[in-house]
């Protein structure tokens, strides 16, 4: 069998093996969150899948044709799920998530940082308050430094929150939860990592080019104090003007109460979105490596495109 499903309880003590019971399985990963959400099913009758319950630990192996050894390619929860009676069919659907879905179970409360670099922001917040209260790890080589130290910023909120809007201050990060439970708050990757070849790995491929969503003049609305609301702006991107005319956006973020860090998250904000966003999806055939085994995630060539999908511009 070429995957393997295991399933451990809470304790991560394993209680099911799945190596051809199960079927429709699907799973997702993302540069922003690590591993998403995952699907499968299993063809039992209702009340057979007690030992499977919510919470439960689950991990997706693949068989390594080189080895003959089961390498893990992701692990998360299980959050749903139900059985179904379909004429004489009963099958049990099973859905999950990543470990960062524990990221909204620890709140802030009124935690301020004072001259901080964003990357020690967000190890302390993992260290102090993910690390004790769920089952996602801390490791410090999984997050690079950043080149922004926010004079003051507090938080009132869940931890996944707190840790979006510190990656909104510093373009090309992403961060999430991996298959192994630990944390990452990485630089983009330049790299080329992959290169696909037309018609004979890429058998179906789609660019797609968003003009809607270009923004190049940016005001914040911060924090409120005393029943007013700090409010920085324009800032402007130029060039950008010159080529789609002004497009205003105004953006909310309530750990916002300093000009530096308005001026920072706005800044991040049109380097992402003051040009043309460029992706692709495609299907790929004869391709049997993890592409999220390493973050932060590498790039992809198509064969005869001058692009790197992954970047922008």
């Amino acid at each position: 069998m070429q995957f393997r499903l295991e399933i451990r309880d809470r304790n991560f003590v394993t209680k099911q093996i799945l190596d051809k019971e199960f079927r429709n399985l699907s799973w997702s990963y993302s540069r922003i969150g690590g591993c998403g959400s995952i699907s499968f099913e299993l063809p039992r009758k209702r009340f057979e899948e007690q030992a499977i319950t919510g919470e439960y630990n689950i991990r997706l192996y693949y068989r390594n044709p080189d080895t003959d050894s089961y390498d893990l390619w992701y692990q998360g929860l299980i959050k749903h799920k139900s059985p179904k009676l379909r004429g004489n069919t009963e099958t049990i659907p099973f859905q999950g998530h990543g470990y960062q879905t524990q990221l909204e179970r620890v709140y802030l409360n009124n935690v301020t940082y004072t001259n901080t670099e964003v990357s020690r922001i967000a190890a302390a917040i993992i260290g102090t308050n993910v690390d004790p209260a769920t089952d996602i790890a801390y490791s410090a080589s999984l997050i690079d430094t950043t080149a922004f130290t926010p004079s003051s910023i507090t938080f009132n909120e869940s931890a996944m929150s707190a840790i979006n809007k510190l990656a909104d201050l510093v373009p090309s990060v992403e961060w999430g939860v991996n298959k192994d439970r630990d944390f990452f708050f990485k630089q983009k990757s330049s790299t080329i990592s992959f290169r696909f070849i037309d018609g004979r790995n890429i058998t179906d491929f789609e660019d797609n080019l968003d003009f809607d969503d270009i923004a190049n003049q940016i005001y914040v609305q911060g924090a409120q104090a005393g029943g007013t609301y700090h409010f920085f702006g324009p800032y402007n991107e130029v060039s950008s003007q010159a080529k789609y005319g002004t497009r205003t956006h105004v953006l909310s973020n309530s750990s916002v109460a300093s000009s530096d860090v308005g001026s920072q998250f706005a800044t991040a904000y049109l380097s992402e979105f003051s040009e043309v966003s460029k992706r692709a999806s495609c299907s790929l055939i004869d391709f049997n490596s993890l592409i999220e085994g390493t973050n932060p995630l590498g790039l992809f060539a198509e064969i005869g495109k001058r692009f790197k999908y992954g970047q922008k511009k």
